[in-house]
């Protein structure tokens, strides 16, 4: 009985988290947390329900699920090189201390790998299952009547009320609200990109791919996720995140690739003429041109979108120029000069890197020096009241746990990979459904691991964990 109990409870607080998930960065837990930018109220339930899942596997035998492990082995690389991080030369920083960065890097992973571990524990039913996908759709309502308010006063009033300031100043720690990008619940709206494309967008684009809704449908053969997903790709849009718009293009990319591959099969099996074998060689040629055609006519729609865009396509701007003046035209200089100095500290720390959130310790003496030449970087060095980052996964996990912490995460990734393709060759509508989910999640956090370098944005952490929970795995022999 006091089983049943905690079970139910444990699922109410899940499906309070979920809800929460549009929110990124809410005043009242950011002083409960002590952080700015990453305060999601999330974060608190996600506290209560570890308690919850502690204290119910204490009464019972401990299992660690596969797909756990490897994240385990990576969490105790990942503290192990912070350990190692004192006996590094690393500069002094006036005001910066190794013990606080220390703390927050121990912090922040520990949130991001309780996201996964309380996501395969929660979810051990079809029905948890499909009840935190109707939780999903109705977190996302709020956000979708948010974001068309905001279109409507900064898009084509182009002038916020006062009540629209002040809500936004009780729902996000920043406070801002845009004139010409859609920002959400979220801290910025490259944060409401990354949460589109990486949380609602994979579950919308597989519903209406395979059909399966847990909603009856809203007309005859229109699934509300259908609707969603429309809606998500508007506002997605209006955000004006462009590694949000290039994640996007490349995640439709791989599904026209998907469907070439399926036509050209389905071609072969119903006529085997000579003539026609000739003609499937040059198929993938017209697709490669079809892909391309639909890259450059995305990225020119784009281009006279985003006035940071508009000399994409002009001769002028590549003409007797180097790579950070060309990139500082489209106002991307800074992100690549923090890349290339994430890089350089991983060149110096190789093995197991420099420890979590130590990098920019390193930013002065490993930035190279056309960052000189640029506002953001002097004032990150001189003025700044917090240190700079990669602002890039990639980068980070090799800078920071160097090439041994890299493998391991690599290595979690190319399991939940595997297991998607396990999931879309058995004939089952609902693991071929989360196996699209996982698939689109997975190049969704390749391309977004360029933007993002944050271990406690929940979003990667639970979409994946809701692929890889514990009630799909063994439900796969009884199919």
């Amino acid at each position: 009985m006091e089983k049943i109990r905690i079970l139910k409870v444990s699922q109410l607080f899940w499906y309070i988290l979920v809800f929460l998930l549009p929110f990124t960065s809410l005043p009242l837990a950011s002083k409960l947390l002590g952080s700015e930018m990453v305060a999601a109220p999330s974060i608190l339930i996600l506290i209560m329900l570890l308690f919850i899942i502690v204290f119910s596997l204490i009464k019972g035998p401990i299992k660690i699920q596969t797909l756990l492990q490897p994240v385990l082995v990576f969490g105790f690389l990942a503290i192990f090189s912070l350990l190692l991080a004192f006996w590094l030369p690393i500069p002094i920083q006036k005001n910066f201390s190794i013990f606080r960065n220390i703390i927050e890097g121990i912090g922040t992973l520990l949130i991001g790998i309780s996201f996964y571990f309380v996501t395969i524990q929660i979810v051990q039913s079809e029905k948890v299952l499909n009840n935190t996908l109707r939780v999903i759709a109705y977190s996302f309502i709020p956000l979708i009547v948010w974001s068309v308010f905001q279109f409507v006063f900064g898009q084509i009033v182009q002038e916020y009320p006062a009540w629209m300031s002040t809500i936004q100043k009780y729902i996000t720690t920043s406070g801002t609200l845009y004139r010409d990008r859609l920002t959400g619940f979220a801290f910025e709206p490259s944060w409401l990109a990354h949460q589109l494309n990486m949380f609602y967008i994979p579950i919308w684009i597989s519903a209406t791919i395979t059909r399966r809704s847990v909603f009856n449908p809203v007309l005859k053969k229109i699934n509300l996720e259908d609707f969603f997903l429309v809606i998500s790709v508007f506002i997605l849009i209006f955000s004006k995140s462009r590694v949000g718009w290039i994640t996007f293009i490349v995640v439709i990319s791989y599904l026209f690739i998907a469907l070439n591959q399926r036509i050209i099969r389905k071609i072969q099996e119903k006529y085997k003429t000579n003539n026609l074998r000739f003609l499937l060689k040059f198929l993938p040629v017209i697709f490669i041109f079809l892909y391309m055609l639909l890259l450059i006519s995305g990225l020119f729609f784009f281009s006279k979108f985003d006035s940071r865009m508009e000399s994409l396509f002009e001769i002028k701007t590549y003409q007797n120029r180097n790579l950070f003046s060309i990139a500082n035209e489209f106002v991307f200089a800074e992100r690549i000069l923090y890349w290339q100095t994430g890089w350089q500290v991983f060149n110096d720390y190789p093995i197991l890197g420099v420890g979590l959130g130590n990098v920019g310790f390193f930013f002065e003496e490993s930035m190279p020096s056309f960052a000189w030449a640029l506002d953001e970087p002097r004032h990150l060095i001189y003025q700044a009241n917090y240190q700079g980052n990669v602002k890039n996964l990639w980068v980070r996990l090799l800078s920071e746990t160097g090439m041994i912490g890299f493998i391991c995460f690599g290595t979690w990734l190319i399991l939940i990979l595997l297991k998607t393709n396990q999931y879309q060759i058995i004939k089952s509508p609902l693991h071929n459904y989360w196996g699209l989910v996982g698939k689109i999640a997975l190049i969704t956090l390749l391309i977004e691991g360029f933007s993002i370098d944050s271990f406690a944005l929940p979003y990667y952490w639970i979409i994946l964990g809701l692929v890889s929970n514990n009630f799909l795995e063994s439900s796969i022999e009884m199919e």
